[in-house]
C-alpha cells in the first residue's frame, strides 16, 4: 500500500509541479489571467502530493526489511502533518488576522 502511495503521489507531484511552469510562463506573458489563478490555488495539492511523496519515500528507504514499522510511520508522520498545518495556517493567515 505505502508502495503504491509513493508512486501515485510522486506521479501527481510531477504532474502538478510541471502545471506550475506552464501557470507561470502563462501568467508572465499575460496570454490569459488562468496561469495567476493556477498559481493561487493549486500551491496546498502540490504541497500535500510533496509532502506525501516524501513522507512515503523516506520511509520505504528505513523501514525494516519484509516488515512494517509503526513507531516508524508516526516518528515520520507526525512532523509531516505538522509541516502541512504550518503552510496551511499560512496559507490561509490573512483570513484569520
Amino acid at each position: 500500500m505505502i508502495t503504491y502511495l509513493k508512486k501515485l503521489s510522486g506521479f501527481i507531484f510531477y504532474v502538478l509541479g510541471g502545471s506550475f511552469f506552464v501557470a507561470y510562463m502563462l501568467q508572465y506573458n499575460e496570454i490569459t489571467p488562468f496561469g495567476g489563478w493556477w498559481l493561487r490555488v493549486a500551491d496546498l495539492p502540490l504541497i500535500l502530493a510533496g509532502v506525501l511523496f516524501g513522507g512515503t519515500s523516506l520511509y520505504l528507504s528505513v523501514k525494516p526489511k519484509d516488515q512494517d514499522s509503526k513507531t516508524l510511520f508516526v516518528v515520520i508522520g507526525v512532523p509531516l502533518v505538522v509541516i502541512f498545518s504550518t503552510l496551511l495556517l499560512m496559507n490561509f493567515w490573512p483570513l484569520f488576522g
